[in-house]
């Protein structure tokens, strides 16, 4: 029944009243049987008559009739009520409204209503007939997804949009302004191990407990971002004051969590953003705290970082490089290169790495360490990868056949391709035997999926491809690998070889490697050897083979056709050449 019909009934129903009592009984009867909350309240705000409804939602299911409106209504129903009877509201009904009957949390009844006006009676008599309904759950639903519109339903914290909107709020005043704000982006470090080792429900434990020990560091704004990425945002600190509040929530953080009966402990990188240098947008200040934690990740030390405007720059030209990655193998920018690999007993060259080059019309030669980064992150360096992989076998096939090449793999291909499949393909279309090819891997390509990478490795080496260890001694667990990886050569990285032969230090690590590697049946590569001198130390340590500018140069694909003619030359050999 609508507004308009229930006022007609009303006024009729209220006619009828004052006609006699069977009248009045067939009013009380239309009344009782509404479907909503129904009241009818004369001039002296007493109840005429109520739905059955109304009963059981206002007064536990007793009558209501003769008692007062003002004893049984919530405040708000009742003053809109009063201004109905007292003519303040000149409409003949209200606007929908809320009203709440009790207390706080699951006691709490939300009552939708509007009144209506009616006058009556020879006396005109001004009485309000009020509707009302019960909407206690949808209000519960919608103020649930308002909730997780703004919160992490994990931890309860603020979710990325509810920091957003939190930081505009605290701006929208000058005072707010005034304070400034400190806001820290935070990211930890062998989360995943955790997880991993521990299961789900333990490392949402963890994450919990992360949330309660930064509100203890008494932050305004605590968030969760995703996955383990959590921020902060806190006034009234300057800027040194931030970065001193980056070593409180470290410490926080580190300490041991108790996880049922396991113990945990992870490592914590921050970085942190101030309106003084970001202004007062949200989005600018969670993007300059995110460059601050990508600088703090790379920090050996202290693990957190503050924003400068240097870094914004530096993020753009990074930005831009990835972008002109995209079309560099298009427009033939990306280029094969070979470094020559030698005996260091005789001197002669047994091989060579395959290398990339990238030299930019405009930006000139661009460095590996830069952009080999940028292509595993975007998904490029498998492309990348098996663009070299092919090249240099075909290359290499045209080669004599002592020689060997040993191509770098990245972690992320093993992630990402059938790195076998790829290495089978290669060496299927350039007809390069797999006892030439040699694989190089870094001990980071163990970190997500061991098991599965090292039986990849081993159907490598059932091919008869060798597998290299790159950068040896650099990580923190090369040690604990070697033991069981299926790995024939290691390689010694060059900044231990560079310090030879002046630094003590470099010179036991090696020997260390070369005992230990001799005792693993595995060969030794030396890299970054420059000097005749370091060349003829490490060959008395035991060192089988070196490379570095000492033996040579990177070569573009010509030179290096070139020196081997030469080299056959010499030797008296036919090198076959494409």
């Amino acid at each position: 029944m609508g507004f308009g019909n229930l006022a007609s009934a009303v006024r009729a129903g209220l006619r009828a009243l004052r006609g006699g009592p069977e009248a009045g009984a067939a009013l009380a009867q239309v009344v009782s049987d509404n479907f909503a909350g129904m009241l009818v309240i004369d001039g002296t705000g007493s109840i005429v008559a109520a739905s059955q409804v109304a009963c059981e939602l206002l007064n536990k299911g007793r009558s209501l009739e003769g008692k007062s409106a003002a004893a049984v209504l919530p405040r708000d129903m009742h003053l809109a009520v009063g201004e109905v009877l007292q003519g303040v509201t000149p409409a003949k009904q209200t606007p929908l409204a809320l009203a709440v009957l009790t207390g706080d949390g699951d006691d709490r009844l939300v009552l939708q209503f509007a009144v209506t006006a009616s006058v009556v009676g020879p006396t005109h008599e001004r009485v309000a007939c009020l509707n009302f309904w019960d909407v206690t759950e949808r209000r519960r639903a919608e103020e649930r997804l308002s909730f997780l519109a703004t919160h992490d339903p994990l931890t309860g914290s603020l979710s990325r949009t509810g920091l957003s909107n939190a930081i505009n709020e605290k701006f929208e005043t000058e005072r707010g302004r005034a304070d400034g704000l400190a806001v820290l982006a935070i990211d930890l470090a062998r989360f995943k191990q955790v997880n991993d080792a521990l299961g789900h429900a333990h490392g949402d434990m963890l994450l919990k407990q992360v949330v309660s020990r930064l509100r203890a560091t008494g932050a305004q704004f605590v968030a969760r971002l995703g996955g383990h990425a959590f921020a902060l945002a806190h006034p009234g600190l300057s800027q040194t004051e931030a970065l001193q509040f980056c070593e409180i929530v470290q410490d926080k953080l580190v300490e041991p969590y108790q996880l049922g009966p396991h113990r945990a402990i992870i490592g914590v990188d921050v970085g942190v953003s101030h309106s003084v240098l970001s202004g007062f947008d949200p989005d600018e200040l969670l993007s300059h705290a995110d460059m601050a934690l990508s600088v703090a990740r790379s920090m050996a030390a202290k693990g957190y970082a503050s924003f400068s405007p240097e870094m914004d720059e530096r993020l753009r030209a990074r930005q831009q490089l990835e972008t002109e990655m995209q079309q560099a193998m298009e427009r033939g920018e990306i280029s094969l290169m070979f470094q020559p690999q030698a005996s260091l007993e005789s001197g002669e060259i047994i091989g060579a790495e395959a290398l990339m080059r990238w030299v930019h019309p405009e930006l000139g030669i661009v460095s590996p360490d830069r952009f080999i980064p940028i292509a595993e992150e975007t998904g490029k360096i498998v492309e990348l990868g098996r663009w070299i992989l092919e090249a240099a076998c075909r290359e290499v096939a045209s080669w004599p056949g002592e020689l060997r090449l040993s191509v770098n793999v990245s972690p992320i291909q093993f992630e990402l391709v059938d790195v076998v499949g790829e290495v089978k393909a290669a060496l299927a279309k350039s007809g390069l035997p797999a006892n030439r090819l040699d694989i190089e891997i870094t001990e980071g390509i163990f970190v997500s999926n061991e098991r599965a990478t090292i039986d990849a490795l081993q159907k490598l080496r059932n091919l008869g491809v060798g597998i290299a260890l790159d950068d040896f001694g650099t990580g923190y667990s090369s040690l604990g690998y070697l033991g069981r990886l299926p790995v024939d050569k290691i390689k010694i990285d060059q900044s231990f070889v560079k310090k030879l032969p002046g630094d003590q230090q470099a010179g036991v690590i090696i020997r260390a490697v070369m005992m230990l590697s001799e005792a693993l049946g595995k060969i030794v590569i030396a890299e970054g050897i420059e000097t005749a001198d370091q060349a003829w130390m490490l060959r008395m340590m035991g060192c089988k083979v070196g490379q570095g500018y000492h033996f040579g140069r990177p070569k573009s694909i010509a030179e290096m056709r070139a020196s081997l003619v030469e080299r056959s030359s010499s030797d008296g050999l036919t090198t076959k050449t494409a």
